[in-house]
Protein backbone atom coordinates (compact mmCIF):
# COMPACT_ATOMS: atom_id res chain seq x y z
CA UNK A 1 0.00 0.00 0.00
CA UNK A 2 1.16 3.53 -0.65
CA UNK A 3 0.85 7.12 0.53
CA UNK A 4 0.77 8.51 -3.00
CA UNK A 5 -0.87 7.56 -6.27
CA UNK A 6 2.54 7.38 -7.89
CA UNK A 7 3.85 4.79 -5.46
CA UNK A 8 0.69 2.77 -6.03
CA UNK A 9 1.47 2.89 -9.73
CA UNK A 10 5.03 1.76 -9.08
CA UNK A 11 3.68 -1.14 -7.03
CA UNK A 12 1.57 -2.13 -10.01
CA UNK A 13 4.53 -1.82 -12.38
CA UNK A 14 6.80 -3.98 -10.23
CA UNK A 15 4.18 -6.68 -9.88
CA UNK A 16 3.66 -6.65 -13.62
CA UNK A 17 7.37 -7.45 -13.82
CA UNK A 18 6.94 -10.44 -11.51
CA UNK A 19 3.90 -11.62 -13.45
CA UNK A 20 5.85 -11.57 -16.71
CA UNK A 21 8.78 -13.38 -15.12
CA UNK A 22 6.63 -16.03 -13.48
CA UNK A 23 4.84 -16.80 -16.75
CA UNK A 24 7.93 -16.42 -18.95
CA UNK A 25 6.21 -14.03 -21.35
CA UNK A 26 7.20 -10.78 -23.03
CA UNK A 27 6.38 -7.42 -21.49
CA UNK A 28 3.85 -6.62 -24.21
CA UNK A 29 2.05 -9.94 -23.75
CA UNK A 30 2.09 -9.41 -20.01
CA UNK A 31 0.40 -6.03 -20.40
CA UNK A 32 -2.29 -7.58 -22.62
CA UNK A 33 -3.05 -10.35 -20.14
CA UNK A 34 -3.11 -8.00 -17.17
CA UNK A 35 -5.37 -5.52 -18.94
CA UNK A 36 -7.81 -8.33 -19.66
CA UNK A 37 -7.74 -9.47 -16.02
CA UNK A 38 -8.23 -5.92 -14.76
CA UNK A 39 -11.18 -5.41 -17.11
CA UNK A 40 -12.76 -8.60 -15.80
CA UNK A 41 -12.26 -7.54 -12.18
CA UNK A 42 -13.61 -4.08 -12.97
CA UNK A 43 -16.82 -5.60 -14.34
CA UNK A 44 -17.22 -7.77 -11.25
CA UNK A 45 -16.63 -4.82 -8.95
CA UNK A 46 -18.98 -2.56 -10.89
CA UNK A 47 -21.84 -5.06 -10.65
CA UNK A 48 -21.31 -5.41 -6.91
CA UNK A 49 -21.00 -1.67 -6.46
CA UNK A 50 -24.15 -0.93 -8.42
CA UNK A 51 -26.08 -3.32 -6.21
CA UNK A 52 -24.71 -1.81 -3.02
CA UNK A 53 -25.21 1.71 -4.33
CA UNK A 54 -28.88 0.91 -4.81
CA UNK A 55 -29.01 0.12 -1.13
CA UNK A 56 -27.66 3.59 -0.44
CA UNK A 57 -24.56 2.36 1.34
CA UNK A 58 -22.20 5.09 0.26
CA UNK A 59 -22.11 7.86 -2.33
CA UNK A 60 -19.00 8.33 -4.41
CA UNK A 61 -18.02 10.78 -7.09
CA UNK A 62 -16.71 8.63 -9.94
CA UNK A 63 -18.11 5.31 -8.69
CA UNK A 64 -19.76 3.63 -5.72
CA UNK A 65 -18.66 0.98 -3.29
CA UNK A 66 -20.29 -0.82 -0.45
CA UNK A 67 -18.32 -1.38 2.70
CA UNK A 68 -18.36 -2.83 6.12
CA UNK A 69 -16.00 -1.48 8.72
CA UNK A 70 -14.30 -3.74 11.16
CA UNK A 71 -15.11 -1.06 13.72
CA UNK A 72 -18.65 0.11 12.93
CA UNK A 73 -20.29 1.24 16.17
CA UNK A 74 -23.68 -0.29 16.93
CA UNK A 75 -25.95 -0.34 19.92
CA UNK A 76 -24.56 -2.92 22.32
CA UNK A 77 -26.11 -4.81 25.16
CA UNK A 78 -25.24 -3.19 28.50
CA UNK A 79 -21.97 -4.44 29.91
CA UNK A 80 -20.70 -4.14 33.48
CA UNK A 81 -19.53 -0.62 34.24
CA UNK A 82 -15.78 0.02 34.47
CA UNK A 83 -14.65 2.51 37.10
CA UNK A 84 -11.49 3.94 35.55
CA UNK A 85 -10.05 7.34 34.79
CA UNK A 86 -8.13 7.34 31.50
CA UNK A 87 -5.99 10.02 29.85
CA UNK A 88 -5.37 10.10 26.11
CA UNK A 89 -2.42 12.30 25.21
CA UNK A 90 -2.95 13.63 21.70
CA UNK A 91 -6.14 14.30 19.73
CA UNK A 92 -5.02 13.20 16.29
CA UNK A 93 -6.85 10.37 14.55
CA UNK A 94 -5.40 7.78 16.95
CA UNK A 95 -6.41 9.66 20.08
CA UNK A 96 -9.86 10.49 18.73
CA UNK A 97 -10.51 6.91 17.64
CA UNK A 98 -9.39 5.67 21.05
CA UNK A 99 -11.65 8.10 22.87
CA UNK A 100 -14.62 7.21 20.69
CA UNK A 101 -14.11 3.48 21.16
CA UNK A 102 -13.89 3.90 24.94
CA UNK A 103 -17.05 6.01 24.90
CA UNK A 104 -18.95 3.42 22.87
CA UNK A 105 -17.76 0.24 24.55
CA UNK A 106 -16.14 1.21 27.84
CA UNK A 107 -19.20 1.90 29.96
CA UNK A 108 -18.21 3.84 33.06
CA UNK A 109 -14.76 4.80 31.81
CA UNK A 110 -13.92 8.48 32.18
CA UNK A 111 -11.63 9.36 29.27
CA UNK A 112 -10.14 12.80 28.69
CA UNK A 113 -8.08 13.81 25.65
CA UNK A 114 -5.22 16.28 26.08
CA UNK A 115 -4.17 18.11 22.93
CA UNK A 116 -1.15 20.43 22.77
CA UNK A 117 -2.51 22.49 19.86
CA UNK A 118 -5.79 24.33 19.39
CA UNK A 119 -7.36 21.77 17.02
CA UNK A 120 -7.94 18.05 16.56
CA UNK A 121 -6.80 15.79 13.73
CA UNK A 122 -3.01 15.96 13.98
CA UNK A 123 -1.55 15.15 10.58
CA UNK A 124 -5.04 14.72 9.14
CA UNK A 125 -5.27 18.40 8.27
CA UNK A 126 -7.23 19.73 5.30
CA UNK A 127 -6.61 23.01 3.50
CA UNK A 128 -9.69 24.94 2.42
CA UNK A 129 -10.10 28.54 1.36
CA UNK A 130 -6.85 28.77 -0.60
CA UNK A 131 -7.78 27.19 -3.93
CA UNK A 132 -11.24 28.37 -5.04
CA UNK A 133 -13.76 25.53 -5.02
CA UNK A 134 -11.19 22.91 -4.02
CA UNK A 135 -9.76 21.41 -0.84
CA UNK A 136 -6.21 20.09 -0.59
CA UNK A 137 -4.55 18.05 2.17
CA UNK A 138 -1.63 19.33 4.22
CA UNK A 139 -1.11 15.82 5.57
CA UNK A 140 -2.75 12.42 5.06
CA UNK A 141 -4.53 12.35 1.71
CA UNK A 142 -5.40 8.90 0.36
CA UNK A 143 -7.77 6.23 1.65
CA UNK A 144 -7.37 2.73 0.22
CA UNK A 145 -10.29 0.51 -0.66
CA UNK A 146 -9.06 -1.85 2.08
CA UNK A 147 -9.01 0.85 4.78
CA UNK A 148 -12.18 -0.42 6.40
CA UNK A 149 -12.03 1.73 9.53
CA UNK A 150 -11.61 5.00 7.65
CA UNK A 151 -14.31 3.99 5.18
CA UNK A 152 -16.51 3.09 8.14
CA UNK A 153 -16.12 6.61 9.50
CA UNK A 154 -16.93 8.01 6.05
CA UNK A 155 -20.17 6.06 6.13
CA UNK A 156 -20.98 6.92 9.74
CA UNK A 157 -20.45 10.66 9.24
CA UNK A 158 -22.25 10.63 5.87
CA UNK A 159 -19.31 11.97 3.89
CA UNK A 160 -18.62 11.68 0.17
CA UNK A 161 -15.57 10.26 -1.57
CA UNK A 162 -13.96 10.98 -4.90
CA UNK A 163 -12.59 7.95 -6.73
CA UNK A 164 -9.13 8.90 -7.95
CA UNK A 165 -8.69 5.71 -9.94
CA UNK A 166 -11.24 7.01 -12.44
CA UNK A 167 -9.01 9.86 -13.59
CA UNK A 168 -7.78 9.32 -17.19
CA UNK A 169 -4.22 9.79 -18.34
CA UNK A 170 -0.77 8.26 -17.96
CA UNK A 171 2.00 8.49 -15.42
CA UNK A 172 5.03 10.33 -16.78
CA UNK A 173 8.52 9.04 -15.92
CA UNK A 174 11.10 11.79 -16.47
CA UNK A 175 14.71 10.76 -15.86
CA UNK A 176 18.08 11.61 -17.35
CA UNK A 177 16.48 14.60 -19.12
CA UNK A 178 14.00 12.49 -21.06
CA UNK A 179 10.63 10.83 -20.70
CA UNK A 180 10.44 7.03 -20.38
CA UNK A 181 7.46 4.80 -21.02
CA UNK A 182 6.27 2.44 -18.32
CA UNK A 183 7.24 -0.48 -20.56
CA UNK A 184 10.85 0.73 -20.53
CA UNK A 185 10.79 0.72 -16.74
CA UNK A 186 9.29 -2.78 -16.70
CA UNK A 187 11.89 -4.13 -19.13
CA UNK A 188 14.81 -2.92 -17.02
CA UNK A 189 13.19 -4.15 -13.83
CA UNK A 190 12.81 -7.67 -15.19
CA UNK A 191 16.50 -8.47 -15.15
CA UNK A 192 16.88 -6.94 -11.69
CA UNK A 193 14.08 -9.05 -10.21
CA UNK A 194 16.03 -12.16 -11.22
CA UNK A 195 19.02 -10.91 -9.21
CA UNK A 196 16.84 -10.41 -6.12
CA UNK A 197 15.29 -13.87 -6.06
CA UNK A 198 17.70 -15.35 -3.53
CA UNK A 199 17.19 -12.40 -1.17
CA UNK A 200 13.43 -12.61 -1.51
CA UNK A 201 13.50 -16.28 -0.49
CA UNK A 202 15.35 -15.42 2.73
CA UNK A 203 12.76 -12.98 4.05
CA UNK A 204 9.57 -13.80 5.94
CA UNK A 205 8.14 -11.22 8.36
CA UNK A 206 11.02 -10.18 10.62
CA UNK A 207 10.35 -8.37 13.90
CA UNK A 208 12.54 -7.38 16.83
CA UNK A 209 11.55 -10.58 18.60
CA UNK A 210 11.61 -12.97 15.66
CA UNK A 211 14.23 -12.81 12.93
CA UNK A 212 16.94 -14.88 11.27
CA UNK A 213 20.58 -13.94 10.78
CA UNK A 214 19.97 -13.49 7.05
CA UNK A 215 17.13 -11.09 7.80
CA UNK A 216 19.30 -9.17 10.27
CA UNK A 217 22.06 -8.72 7.69
CA UNK A 218 19.61 -7.49 5.07
CA UNK A 219 17.88 -5.26 7.61
CA UNK A 220 21.12 -3.40 8.33
CA UNK A 221 21.85 -3.02 4.62
CA UNK A 222 20.59 0.33 3.40
CA UNK A 223 18.65 0.51 0.16
CA UNK A 224 21.29 2.50 -1.73
CA UNK A 225 24.01 -0.05 -0.94
CA UNK A 226 21.65 -2.87 -1.82
CA UNK A 227 20.86 -1.49 -5.27
CA UNK A 228 24.54 -0.80 -5.96
CA UNK A 229 25.72 -4.22 -4.77
CA UNK A 230 23.06 -6.07 -6.78
CA UNK A 231 23.86 -4.24 -10.01
CA UNK A 232 20.60 -2.35 -10.50
CA UNK A 233 20.47 -0.44 -13.80
CA UNK A 234 20.73 3.33 -13.88
CA UNK A 235 17.08 3.88 -14.81
CA UNK A 236 15.81 1.59 -12.07
CA UNK A 237 18.03 3.23 -9.46
CA UNK A 238 16.75 6.65 -10.47
CA UNK A 239 13.11 5.54 -10.42
CA UNK A 240 13.49 3.88 -7.02
CA UNK A 241 15.37 6.86 -5.60
CA UNK A 242 12.55 9.22 -6.52
CA UNK A 243 9.84 6.75 -5.52
CA UNK A 244 11.26 5.66 -2.17
CA UNK A 245 12.54 9.06 -1.12
CA UNK A 246 9.13 10.57 -1.82
CA UNK A 247 7.19 7.64 -0.34
CA UNK A 248 9.07 7.15 2.93
CA UNK A 249 10.63 10.58 3.30
CA UNK A 250 14.30 9.69 3.72
CA UNK A 251 17.27 9.24 1.40
CA UNK A 252 17.94 5.68 0.23
CA UNK A 253 20.95 5.28 2.52
CA UNK A 254 18.61 5.95 5.47
CA UNK A 255 16.16 3.15 4.61
CA UNK A 256 16.41 -0.58 5.25
CA UNK A 257 16.47 -2.61 2.05
CA UNK A 258 14.03 -5.03 3.69
CA UNK A 259 11.32 -2.42 3.23
CA UNK A 260 11.94 -2.60 -0.52
CA UNK A 261 12.17 -6.40 -0.61
CA UNK A 262 8.93 -6.83 1.32
CA UNK A 263 7.31 -4.37 -1.07
CA UNK A 264 8.39 -6.55 -3.99
CA UNK A 265 7.09 -9.59 -2.11
CA UNK A 266 3.65 -8.01 -1.72
CA UNK A 267 2.12 -11.09 -0.13
CA UNK A 268 4.55 -10.72 2.79
CA UNK A 269 4.05 -6.96 3.16
CA UNK A 270 0.36 -7.12 3.94
CA UNK A 271 -2.22 -9.71 4.87
CA UNK A 272 -4.99 -7.61 3.35
CA UNK A 273 -4.46 -7.75 -0.44
CA UNK A 274 -7.08 -10.11 -1.91
CA UNK A 275 -6.44 -9.21 -5.55
CA UNK A 276 -2.65 -8.81 -5.42
CA UNK A 277 -1.50 -6.60 -8.30
CA UNK A 278 -5.01 -5.72 -9.29
CA UNK A 279 -6.45 -4.23 -6.08
CA UNK A 280 -5.43 -0.80 -4.87
CA UNK A 281 -7.98 1.89 -5.51
CA UNK A 282 -7.67 5.33 -4.03
CA UNK A 283 -10.20 7.63 -2.41
CA UNK A 284 -10.24 11.08 -0.90
CA UNK A 285 -12.99 12.71 1.16
CA UNK A 286 -14.66 15.50 -0.80
CA UNK A 287 -14.38 18.61 1.33
CA UNK A 288 -11.32 17.26 3.12
CA UNK A 289 -10.28 14.24 5.17
CA UNK A 290 -10.31 16.42 8.27
CA UNK A 291 -14.08 15.99 8.32
CA UNK A 292 -13.45 12.53 9.75
CA UNK A 293 -11.51 14.04 12.64
CA UNK A 294 -14.28 16.63 13.07
CA UNK A 295 -16.88 13.88 13.18
CA UNK A 296 -15.00 12.06 15.91
CA UNK A 297 -14.41 15.30 17.82
CA UNK A 298 -18.13 16.07 17.78
CA UNK A 299 -18.83 12.65 19.31
CA UNK A 300 -16.45 13.52 22.18
CA UNK A 301 -18.00 16.80 23.25
CA UNK A 302 -16.58 18.02 26.57
CA UNK A 303 -13.85 15.37 26.65
CA UNK A 304 -11.07 17.28 24.87
CA UNK A 305 -8.76 19.83 26.49
CA UNK A 306 -6.63 22.03 24.22
CA UNK A 307 -3.30 23.76 24.77
CA UNK A 308 -2.15 20.95 27.07
CA UNK A 309 1.40 19.96 26.17
CA UNK A 310 2.80 17.04 28.15
CA UNK A 311 6.08 17.81 29.94
CA UNK A 312 6.69 14.82 32.22
CA UNK A 313 5.15 11.55 33.40
CA UNK A 314 5.70 9.48 36.52
CA UNK A 315 3.96 6.86 38.64
CA UNK A 316 3.00 7.20 42.29
CA UNK A 317 3.40 4.48 44.90
CA UNK A 318 0.01 2.97 44.03
CA UNK A 319 0.85 2.67 40.33
CA UNK A 320 -1.36 5.51 39.16
CA UNK A 321 0.06 7.69 36.39
CA UNK A 322 0.74 11.38 36.97
CA UNK A 323 0.85 13.74 34.00
CA UNK A 324 2.63 17.10 34.20
CA UNK A 325 1.53 19.72 31.66
CA UNK A 326 3.01 22.95 30.35
CA UNK A 327 0.46 25.05 32.26
CA UNK A 328 1.83 23.67 35.58
CA UNK A 329 -1.19 21.44 36.14
CA UNK A 330 -0.77 17.85 37.36
CA UNK A 331 -3.41 15.17 36.87
CA UNK A 332 -3.57 11.52 37.95
CA UNK A 333 -5.02 8.55 36.05
CA UNK A 334 -5.55 4.81 36.25
CA UNK A 335 -4.09 4.42 32.75
CA UNK A 336 -2.68 6.62 29.99
CA UNK A 337 -2.66 6.29 26.20
CA UNK A 338 0.25 8.08 24.53
CA UNK A 339 -1.20 8.94 21.12
CA UNK A 340 1.55 11.29 19.96
CA UNK A 341 4.52 10.56 17.67
CA UNK A 342 7.61 9.06 19.26
CA UNK A 343 9.49 12.03 17.76
CA UNK A 344 7.76 14.23 20.35
CA UNK A 345 7.18 11.63 23.09
CA UNK A 346 10.95 11.26 23.48
CA UNK A 347 11.10 14.93 24.46
CA UNK A 348 8.84 14.22 27.45
CA UNK A 349 10.52 13.34 30.76
CA UNK A 350 9.69 9.64 31.09
CA UNK A 351 12.31 8.71 33.69
CA UNK A 352 9.70 8.28 36.40
CA UNK A 353 8.11 5.42 34.45
CA UNK A 354 11.16 3.12 34.40
CA UNK A 355 10.21 1.80 30.98
CA UNK A 356 11.88 -1.42 29.79
CA UNK A 357 14.81 -1.10 27.41
CA UNK A 358 12.93 -2.54 24.42
CA UNK A 359 10.28 0.18 24.71
CA UNK A 360 12.84 2.95 25.15
CA UNK A 361 14.68 1.67 22.08
CA UNK A 362 11.51 2.04 20.03
CA UNK A 363 10.65 5.48 21.41
CA UNK A 364 14.15 6.90 21.08
CA UNK A 365 15.17 5.41 17.74
CA UNK A 366 12.11 5.28 15.50
CA UNK A 367 12.73 7.45 12.43
CA UNK A 368 10.23 9.74 10.71
CA UNK A 369 10.13 10.97 7.13
CA UNK A 370 10.98 14.55 6.25
CA UNK A 371 8.14 15.22 3.82
CA UNK A 372 6.91 18.49 2.43
CA UNK A 373 3.84 19.07 0.29
CA UNK A 374 3.80 22.00 -2.11
CA UNK A 375 0.34 22.55 -3.60
CA UNK A 376 0.02 24.90 -6.56
CA UNK A 377 -3.06 26.28 -8.30
CA UNK A 378 -3.46 26.20 -12.09
CA UNK A 379 -5.87 27.70 -14.61
CA UNK A 380 -6.99 24.33 -15.88
CA UNK A 381 -5.09 21.06 -16.36
CA UNK A 382 -2.17 21.60 -18.74
CA UNK A 383 -0.93 18.03 -18.12
CA UNK A 384 -4.15 16.50 -19.47
CA UNK A 385 -3.59 17.93 -22.96
CA UNK A 386 -0.29 16.01 -22.96
CA UNK A 387 -1.97 12.72 -22.05
CA UNK A 388 -1.11 12.74 -18.34
CA UNK A 389 -3.28 12.70 -15.23
CA UNK A 390 -0.76 14.89 -13.42
CA UNK A 391 1.16 11.98 -11.93
CA UNK A 392 4.89 12.08 -12.52
CA UNK A 393 8.14 10.67 -11.16
CA UNK A 394 11.32 12.61 -11.87
CA UNK A 395 14.95 13.03 -10.87
CA UNK A 396 14.84 16.80 -11.24
CA UNK A 397 16.30 19.09 -8.55
CA UNK A 398 12.89 20.11 -7.21
CA UNK A 399 10.55 17.27 -8.22
CA UNK A 400 10.29 13.66 -7.05
CA UNK A 401 6.57 12.89 -7.23
CA UNK A 402 3.53 14.89 -8.38
CA UNK A 403 -0.20 14.26 -8.56
CA UNK A 404 -3.41 16.18 -9.07
CA UNK A 405 -5.29 16.90 -5.85
CA UNK A 406 -9.10 16.94 -5.54
CA UNK A 407 -9.60 16.25 -9.28
CA UNK A 408 -13.36 15.80 -9.00
CA UNK A 409 -13.64 19.51 -8.23
CA UNK A 410 -11.23 20.61 -10.96
CA UNK A 411 -12.46 22.15 -14.20
CA UNK A 412 -11.29 23.70 -17.44
CA UNK A 413 -10.32 26.80 -15.48
CA UNK A 414 -8.97 25.42 -12.19
CA UNK A 415 -6.85 22.58 -10.82
CA UNK A 416 -4.37 21.86 -8.03
CA UNK A 417 -1.13 19.93 -8.42
CA UNK A 418 0.78 18.56 -5.43
CA UNK A 419 4.57 18.28 -5.41
CA UNK A 420 5.40 15.60 -2.83
CA UNK A 421 9.00 15.56 -1.64
CA UNK A 422 11.01 13.75 1.00
CA UNK A 423 14.60 13.27 2.09
CA UNK A 424 16.94 16.23 1.90
CA UNK A 425 14.72 18.04 -0.61
CA UNK A 426 11.60 17.75 1.54
CA UNK A 427 13.46 18.71 4.70
CA UNK A 428 14.93 21.83 3.10
CA UNK A 429 11.77 23.42 1.69
CA UNK A 430 10.87 26.56 3.66
CA UNK A 431 7.28 27.86 3.82
CA UNK A 432 8.58 31.39 4.45
CA UNK A 433 10.32 31.19 1.05
CA UNK A 434 7.27 29.84 -0.77
CA UNK A 435 7.65 32.22 -3.70
CA UNK A 436 11.12 30.90 -4.48
CA UNK A 437 10.21 27.26 -3.75
CA UNK A 438 7.20 27.46 -6.07
CA UNK A 439 9.20 29.12 -8.85
CA UNK A 440 11.79 26.32 -8.66
CA UNK A 441 9.05 23.71 -8.86
CA UNK A 442 7.29 25.38 -11.82
CA UNK A 443 10.58 25.61 -13.73
CA UNK A 444 11.17 21.87 -13.34
CA UNK A 445 7.52 21.02 -13.99
CA UNK A 446 7.72 22.73 -17.35
CA UNK A 447 10.29 20.12 -18.43
CA UNK A 448 7.83 17.31 -17.71
CA UNK A 449 4.72 19.11 -18.90
CA UNK A 450 5.82 21.73 -21.46
CA UNK A 451 3.73 24.88 -21.20
CA UNK A 452 2.58 24.20 -17.62
CA UNK A 453 4.23 27.39 -16.36
CA UNK A 454 1.82 29.46 -18.43
CA UNK A 455 -1.15 27.97 -16.56
CA UNK A 456 0.11 28.52 -13.01
CA UNK A 457 -2.18 30.95 -11.17
CA UNK A 458 -0.69 34.29 -10.20
CA UNK A 459 -2.15 36.45 -7.44
CA UNK A 460 -1.16 39.79 -5.91
CA UNK A 461 2.42 40.98 -6.44
CA UNK A 462 2.69 38.35 -9.18
CA UNK A 463 3.05 35.56 -6.60
CA UNK A 464 1.95 32.01 -7.32
CA UNK A 465 -1.20 30.66 -5.71
CA UNK A 466 0.42 28.00 -3.54
CA UNK A 467 0.71 26.48 -0.08
CA UNK A 468 3.74 24.69 1.38
CA UNK A 469 3.54 22.33 4.36
CA UNK A 470 6.79 21.03 5.87
CA UNK A 471 6.06 18.43 8.57
CA UNK A 472 9.63 18.30 9.83
CA UNK A 473 9.43 21.84 11.20
CA UNK A 474 6.05 21.29 12.86
CA UNK A 475 6.92 21.16 16.60
CA UNK A 476 4.09 18.72 17.34
CA UNK A 477 5.12 16.14 14.73
CA UNK A 478 8.79 16.77 13.87
CA UNK A 479 8.36 14.58 10.82
CA UNK A 480 5.70 13.12 8.57
CA UNK A 481 5.24 9.42 9.33
CA UNK A 482 7.28 6.30 10.08
CA UNK A 483 10.27 5.50 7.89
CA UNK A 484 11.92 2.10 8.31
CA UNK A 485 15.61 2.83 8.79
CA UNK A 486 18.44 0.26 8.61
CA UNK A 487 18.04 -2.01 11.63
CA UNK A 488 14.38 -1.14 12.17
CA UNK A 489 12.95 -4.59 11.51
CA UNK A 490 15.22 -6.51 13.89
CA UNK A 491 15.46 -3.94 16.71
CA UNK A 492 12.11 -2.07 16.79
CA UNK A 493 9.38 -3.69 14.66
CA UNK A 494 6.55 -5.10 16.75
CA UNK A 495 7.47 -3.25 19.95
CA UNK A 496 6.05 0.17 19.10
CA UNK A 497 2.47 -0.51 20.13
CA UNK A 498 3.03 -3.05 22.90
CA UNK A 499 1.65 -1.70 26.21
CA UNK A 500 3.67 -1.54 29.41
CA UNK A 501 1.40 -2.26 32.37
CA UNK A 502 -1.13 0.61 32.44
CA UNK A 503 0.70 2.60 29.76
CA UNK A 504 -0.65 2.27 26.23
CA UNK A 505 0.62 3.54 22.89
CA UNK A 506 -1.26 4.62 19.77
CA UNK A 507 -0.55 6.38 16.48
CA UNK A 508 0.30 5.30 12.94
CA UNK A 509 3.79 4.41 14.16
CA UNK A 510 2.44 1.83 16.60
CA UNK A 511 0.41 -0.06 14.02
CA UNK A 512 2.34 -3.00 12.61
CA UNK A 513 4.44 -2.57 9.47
CA UNK A 514 2.60 -5.66 8.26
CA UNK A 515 -0.73 -3.88 8.65
CA UNK A 516 -1.20 -0.11 8.13
CA UNK A 517 1.78 1.64 9.68
CA UNK A 518 2.20 5.13 8.24
CA UNK A 519 -1.44 5.49 7.15
CA UNK A 520 -4.49 7.22 8.59
CA UNK A 521 -5.98 3.73 8.77
CA UNK A 522 -3.09 2.62 10.96
CA UNK A 523 -3.59 5.61 13.26
CA UNK A 524 -7.30 4.95 13.70
CA UNK A 525 -6.84 1.20 14.19
CA UNK A 526 -4.11 1.74 16.77
CA UNK A 527 -6.38 3.97 18.84
CA UNK A 528 -9.18 1.43 18.69
CA UNK A 529 -6.77 -1.37 19.62
CA UNK A 530 -5.52 0.61 22.64
CA UNK A 531 -9.11 1.17 23.78
CA UNK A 532 -9.89 -2.53 23.46
CA UNK A 533 -6.80 -3.42 25.48
CA UNK A 534 -7.84 -1.01 28.24
CA UNK A 535 -11.40 -2.33 28.37
CA UNK A 536 -10.21 -5.93 28.44
CA UNK A 537 -7.59 -5.32 31.13
CA UNK A 538 -9.85 -3.32 33.45
CA UNK A 539 -12.67 -5.85 33.18
CA UNK A 540 -10.27 -8.46 34.55
CA UNK A 541 -9.68 -6.42 37.70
Amino acid sequence: MSHSQLFRKLAHTIRVVRYCQQHNISTSEGWERISAIEDMISVRKTKRRDFLADLGKLTLVGGSIGLGSGYVHRALAARPSIDAKIAIVGAGLAGLACGYELQQKGRGIQATLYEASDRTGGRCYSLGGVFPGQVAERGGEFIDNLHKTMLGYVKEFKLQLEDLSKEPGDVFYYFNNQRYTESAVVDEFRSFVNVMRNDLRQIKQPTANNFTESERILDFTNLQDYLDSRGAGNLIKNVLKSAYTAEYGRELDEQSCINFLLFINADKRSNFRPFGVFSDERYHVIGGNQQIAEGLKNRLSGQIKYGKKLIAVRKDSSGKVELFFNDSTIEKFDAVVFAIPFSTLREVDLQGLQLPEWKLTAINNLVYGTHSKLMVGFNGRPWSTLGSNGNAYADLPFIQDTWETNPSKASAIRAVLTNYTGGNLGAGLKPKNIRKETANFIKDLNLIFPGAENSAVRIKDNQYLAHLENWLINPLSKGSYTCNQPGYFTTIAGNEGTPVDNLYFAGEHTNSFYEWQGFMEGAANSGIDAAKQIIRNFRRK
